[in-house]
């Protein structure tokens, strides 16, 4: 009988042994041979002619799309400004390279929800810039009012730069380097401009450039300003009904701002707002509050000091922030803004500040607070996160009233005190009482206050005088007789 020729079907098998790159075709019945001259034929040929180009063309559009995927996602990134870095620096440049070129991590203060992109800081020269007065210090940092000179012949700009103590912790470090990541990403009216930084250098700390705020932090603007602790502010006119709407509506506008970038601040309040000319409220974060308003922080739980009087449930039991956390806090703010200044719960300490918040207890609202405003803090402090008002929201509510107020026909200027009265030096001395307090030693020479401060107000109020002595350690008072009179503190 004739021996039957094999039949060739055509089929791959994956390619093995010491030469994975040998592709080879062989039949079901004789694996490893091609055929009986060495040749593979024809049909097998077109066969794997046609699965090569199948691959090659499966590969190439895998590769394109993941392109157009990763071009998307940096387009969608740029339009919404979120411009962080991609990657973060090694312990080794935390450490040792702060803030050396190109090298940045996010920040904890804020926390962005969409994906980081490149980011560019202008690096200034260090010998462009000159320390006129310091301004604020904190333990592992200091701010001074500098000038800075850009080009030969120009009027020197007037800045505020934060400087890095060389006692700082690895902690306070990464906090300044993430705040010049955040604070570069940001462009708008109401929110901090970061000019530049001055990198570390063999022997020098790390410098951060900013915008200067001739009038310092909100929160001192407002008690400068109340009748309890009023003084003038050198530049600025006393606050009225207006001008209160008008900070708060600033305010709204900056995190308007920065809920449409998807930014969460974490750490809103007054002290972390700054003024400038013309009552301009900015939004910032110069990471010194937590130094100089140590009682305003609290930690819970062996974590990180936390501002609780400003915190929602969620944050304070959770640790959860987000853009209605943020909701919450705004809140807060508007409170210290009709409030002039005070402290959230004053009187409690933070530990029943947490138990207050946990239980649902707001805030009673300012006197005189506009209702409003009242309406919008509670809108603000809703228990349920989503049942909280939006900021665009706020913005467009606070708008509207300012609009109103500004047309009405005559806005109403908070009531000023009277002038503080001096009496004759012997009167002082012969009189007065000694007493000692933190607060008051850095006061002016007389300053007055009264009863009225720590919730004793009376229709006859008495008010007392006090007088700083020559050391500025001692102060004691006399009680003044000033019945048709408001007192000056």
């Amino acid at each position: 009988a004739a021996t039957p020729k094999p039949i060739h079907i055509g089929i791959l098998i994956p390619p093995t042994g010491a030469n994975p790159t040998a592709h080879n075709l062989t039949t079901a019945q004789e694996a490893g041979r091609t055929g009986q001259d060495g040749k593979l034929p024809p049909l097998n040929s077109l066969l794997i002619g046609m699965m090569g180009l199948a691959l090659v063309a499966l590969l190439v559009s895998v590769t394109v799309c993941l392109w157009k995927r990763k071009e998307m996602g940096r387009c969608v990134a740029r339009s919404g400004k979120s411009r962080q870095p991609s990657g973060s620096p090694s312990p080794l440049s935390l450490s040792k390279g702060l803030l050396e070129p190109n090298r940045y991590t996010p920040n904890p203060q804020y926390s962005a929800c969409s994906a980081p992109d490149t980011i560019l800081v202008p690096q200034l020269p260090r010998d462009k810039l000159c320390f006129l007065q310091e301004i604020g210090e904190g333990c592992f940092g200091k701010v001074y009012k500098g000038e800075m000179r850009r080009e030969e012949g120009q009027q020197p700009e007037i800045v505020a730069v934060k400087v890095l103590k060389e006692t700082a912790t690895r902690e306070a470090e990464e906090d300044f380097m993430r705040e010049v990541d955040i604070m570069s990403a940001f462009r708008h009216t109401n929110i901090l401009s970061l000019i530049g930084v001055v990198v570390r250098d063999e022997g020098n700390s790390p410098w951060m450039v900013f915008e200067f705020m001739p009038h310092g932090d909100l929160a001192e603007v407002l008690r400068s300003n109340s009748q309890q602790f009023w003084k003038p502010v050198p530049g600025l006119a006393p606050l009225t009904k207006d001008t209160l709407m008008s900070i708060a509506l600033q305010i709204a506008a900056g995190m308007q701002y920065l809920a449409g970038q998807r930014f969460v601040h974490r750490d809103l309040a007054c002290r972390n707002c700054l003024v400038g000319a013309g009552l301009t409220v900015k939004i910032a974060d110069f990471g010194m509050s937590r130094d100089v308003y140590t009682c305003d922080y609290y930690k819970i739980g062996g974590s990180r000091l936390l501002p609780v009087r400003w915190m929602s449930p969620e944050s304070v039991m959770y640790g959860r922030f987000t853009l209605e956390s943020d909701v919450w806090s705004y809140g807060v703010v508007l409170w210290e803004i009709y409030s002039f200044g005070k402290q959230p719960y004053y009187g409690q300490s933070n530990e029943e500040v947490v138990k207050l918040i946990l239980q649902g207890i707001m805030l009673i609202p300012p006197e005189d607070c506009p209702q409003v405003i009242w309406d919008l803090m509670r809108s603000c402090w809703k228990t349920e996160a989503r049942d909280r008002i939006r900021f665009t929201d706020i913005y467009a509510r606070l708008k509207k009233a300012y609009e109103e107020l500004e047309q009405s026909p005559a806005s109403t200027s908070v009531p000023l005190p009277p002038p503080v009265p001096i009496l004759p030096q012997e009167s002082r001395v012969n009189t007065c009482n000694r007493y000692q307090t933190d607060e008051l030693t850095s006061a002016p020479r007389c300053c007055a206050f009264s009863v009225y401060s720590v919730g004793l107000s009376t229709p006859s109020r008495m008010c007392y005088l006090c007088v700083v002595l020559e050391n500025q350690s001692d102060i004691k008072i006399l009680k003044v007789n000033m019945q048709n009179m408001k007192c000056a503190i």
